[in-house]
């Protein structure tokens, strides 16, 4: 534990060292074997840039005393100059440093114990060992330049000059820095041990051999780190060779990563002909003919780094069908979302498409989404990444991503990007046993994401990347998002809907097939029953209480019955209520005083008949039959405490009837009765007609009309104090009108759930659900995908709601937003 966290931190706090001037260059004094090399012209001030980061005032390393206890000897200093810091590995597996200053600084000799410092003279060289605060230290003897180092052996060689950095690269690198900033420098050649000692657990070979040097200024502030740099291959095995001539491309693969995966790693290639040949040379050849046709016809490729598996992605070209590239290769497995989802005959010819940059260990499925080709492990997993990609719940959409990319270039070779959300159990899994639950407790709060850039020009690559907190407003807490989705044996034909729970005050689910079968189904997507009934369910699905004891059922309406049925999906006496005659239009079920004291209303053409909770009909209840065929099921409204049974017909006329069955409002004047339901609004009845003008009865039966421009297959909805209206593309709201895109929308419906009212509609040609508020605000990451109205209700034990909604033929999904 100690040496894995003493070389992470010592990057971050050997630079508060102190140093002076000297004639002679600390770079040429760097041992050969050096991984990680920092230079700062002002060490003090990076010191405290770097104890300020807000990461780190966030987290509690352990480390961390012990690394303030080694380094102990700094507080002694107080002058301040240009540094380099050198951080290798020893044959030991130890970590070494050498701070290597111009000037040697001013140390506060009168604060150190003459016991504290010893003269050696060893090999021809002389130096002094600092004992201090129990650690030791090895300092040169005056010349210059100043070192100090935690390793006797190599404050030797270097003042011996032995074993010191010669490299034209590394000097060409140095020279691409700025000297006013501080800058990291990476040996690529040395990594191998140092990941070793960091990350045993994991390989690293792409980041080993991309380049031989790489060199970035790095600039802190509060927030976090952001830096730019390039790399330089020093030799043609360097990755970077793969890439070269290749030109950088707009990266639109993020636009596929859901936003909750790891992140992904993605290459870019304007000339695919040069990549191939490129990648046929590193390779020696050893690409089969018949995969050249694949990448020739791609300019991106990259993995998506699932919480469990990975998946390979390819974006074709604009000009190529992405099933074409597959042909011969995979045979269809199923339509989801009007997405093909094939199963690979020939898994092996994906694999190793795009090492040694990308590796994909799971290529059994293919799917083609748009322009992109992303292979996976099972079905289930690319389903999952469609529906993400449909709901538009991809990076591409995430705002501390799209704030992230703002500060890189526009094109780029190499993408890479790591959600926080998942870096703890990726990096829990990457070091060694001591440091994993540390790992595991890191706070990143506000850090969301880290991201690095490279773009390929002549014979380097340019190097951008941040990794900074962001306090966005569109986080996924807030956003819909898709928490089940489940497939039917048949193609729905309802539309699913939400139903109480007795037994755990949740809500479950129940929709029907075609075949009849009905389905009660948990809010996880457990089966609790089906039943075959003898016909389709008219209108929804609605509940009783039928023995006044806390425990529901459920009440519809078949054409040639009444039908109630307990929670274990049988059914309840004296139920069903079976008719000779077809019933013509949904159940009316209505508790006139909320005392669940039901009443069973059924339309057969130009009748209504009445039962009670025993199947009997109402005694008291007089009306039968109207003059013309009834239009819309007969609806319940109470206003002003008096109730109403309202219902049209035909004929034109409105029938406003008591609990009795009389004509309680006199409506004389007929109405060209547009498909739109009767609602109270305002203490009135309101709906519209065929003109497209909004109709209100008043309870003394006086018809007003008022001047809408309503098209012809305009809807309407209502409650007391709330109008929704939608004609064409219009969707309006309190009176506050939204323009939406053209479409084929669904009726708008009003919900009100733990005292907010919440207004859906669904776009029926692009399958997208809509969400508003009553304030006519479209709610965070609506439009998701649908293919139905919908259902909205609290069906979970938070207190956030979530709504039911078909999705593919046999799909049900259940959203939470």
């Amino acid at each position: 534990m100690k040496k894995t966290v003493f070389a992470f931190l010592s990057i971050l706090f050997f630079i508060s060292c102190q140093t002076r001037e000297t004639e002679k260059n600390p770079i040429n004094y760097i041992p050969r074997n050096a991984a990680v090399i920092i230079q700062t012209p002002n060490l003090k001030l990076f010191q405290q840039q770097v104890t300020s980061l807000s990461f780190l005032e966030e987290n509690s390393i352990s480390a961390i005393t012990k690394l303030n206890k080694d380094l102990g000897f700094l507080k002694y200093a107080d002058s301040i100059t240009e540094s380099i810091i050198a951080i290798s590995v020893s044959k030991q597996q130890n970590f070494n440093y050498s701070i290597i200053s111009k000037q040697q600084p001013n140390f506060k000799l009168d604060s150190i114990s003459n016991k504290a410092v010893e003269n050696i003279k060893s090999e021809g060289v002389t130096y002094q060992k600092l004992n201090l605060e129990g650690s030791e230290f090895f300092i040169s003897d005056g010349g210059s330049p100043f070192i100090i180092s935690n390793s006797e052996s190599q404050l030797r060689q270097i003042l011996n000059k032995e074993n010191l950095l010669q490299n034209k690269s590394f000097t060409k690198t140095y020279k691409a820095i700025s000297p006013k900033a501080t800058s990291l420098i990476i040996n690529h050649n040395q990594l191998n041990e140092f990941q070793k000692n960091l990350f045993p657990n994991i390989k690293m070979e792409s980041l080993k051999n991309y380049a031989g040097w790489s060199a970035v200024d790095i600039e802190l502030s509060k927030n976090g780190i952001s830096f730019n740099g390039l790399s330089i291959a020093n030799h043609k095995e360097n990755l970077h060779k793969i890439l070269a001539n290749t030109q950088p491309v707009s990266i639109d693969f993020p636009t596929i990563v859901p936003k909750n995966s790891g992140g992904f790693i993605v290459l870019g290639y304007q000339k695919p002909k040069i990549f191939l040949q490129n990648l046929k040379e590193f390779k020696q050849d050893s690409i089969e003919k018949r995969e050249d046709e694949l990448l020739l016809n791609t300019r991106e490729a990259g993995i998506i780094f699932g919480e469990e598996n990975s998946v390979l992605a390819l974006k074709t070209l604009v000009t190529t069908d992405a099933t074409d590239l597959i042909a011969g290769y995979a045979n269809l497995e199923e339509n989801y979302r009007d997405f093909p989802i094939y199963k690979v005959s020939q898994p092996h010819i994906f694999k190793k498409l795009f090492t040694p940059f990308l590796q994909a260990n799971n290529t059994n499925f293919v799917a083609a989404i748009d322009q992109f080709l992303v292979f996976g492990k099972t079905a289930s997993e690319l389903r999952d990444l469609i529906a993400n990609y449909v709901n538009k719940n991809t990076m591409a959409h995430e705002e501390h991503y799209t704030n992230s990319i703002q500060k890189l270039a526009e094109e780029s070779s190499i993408l890479i990007a790591g959600n926080t959300t998942l870096l703890k159990s990726r990096l829990a899994k990457a070091v060694s046993k001591e440091l994993r639950d540390e790992m595991k407790n890191l706070n990143f709060g506000d850090h969301k994401i880290a991201i690095l850039q490279l773009v390929e020009e002549d014979g380097f690559a340019h190097i951008h990347g941040n990794f900074e907190s962001q306090k966005t407003q569109n986080t996924l807490a807030n956003k819909a998002k898709e928490i089940l989705s489940l497939s039917m044996e048949a193609e729905l034909l309802t539309e699913p809907v939400l139903v109480k729970n007795h037994l755990n005050n949740q809500m479950d689910i129940a929709v029907q097939d075609i075949n009849n079968t009905l389905y009660l189904i948990s809010n996880k997507g457990s089966i609790f029953w089906k039943k075959k009934l003898k016909g389709p369910i008219l209108g929804e699905i609605q509940q009783v209480d039928l023995f006044k004891n806390g425990k529901f059922q459920l009440a519809f309406a078949t054409p040639y019955s009444i039908e109630v049925l307990d929670r274990n999906g049988n059914t309840v006496k004296p139920f069903p209520l079976k008719f000779q005659d077809e019933i013509t239009q949904p159940l009316s079920l209505f508790d006139y005083d909320t005392n669940r004291k039901y009443r069973f209303l059924i339309t057969q053409k130009d009748e209504v008949f009445m039962y009670d909770k025993n199947g009997k009909s109402v005694k008291g209840f007089d009306f039968r039959k109207t003059k013309s065929e009834i239009l819309q099921a007969p609806k319940h409204l109470r206003i002003q405490y008096k109730d109403y049974i309202v219902f049209p017909e035909a004929s034109g006329k409105l029938n406003i009837l008591s609990r009795q069955g009389k004509h309680r409002v006199n409506v004389k004047e007929t109405i060209d009765f547009s498909k739109n339901k009767w609602y109270e609004f305002e203490n009135d009845f309101v709906s519209t007609n065929t003109e497209g003008n909004l109709v209100k009865v008043n309870q003394k039966g006086v018809v007003s009309t008022k001047r809408t421009n309503f098209k012809e297959n305009h809807s309407v909805s209502a409650l007391p104090n709330l109008l929704v209206s939608l004609s064409e593309n219009i969707l309006k709201i309190k009176g506050k009108e939204i323009s939406l895109d053209y479409g084929l929308y669904t009726e708008p419906k009003i919900f009100l759930v733990n005292n907010k009212y919440y207004i859906s509609l669904t776009d029926l040609q692009s399958q997208k659900v809509y969400v508003f508020d009553s304030n006519a605000v479209l709610l965070p990451g609506f439009p998701v995908y649908g293919t139905t109205g919908i259902d909205i209700n609290n069906a979970n034990v938070d207190q956030g709601p979530e709504f039911v909604v078909k999705g593919g033929e046999k799909e049900v999904l259940l959203y939470k937003f």
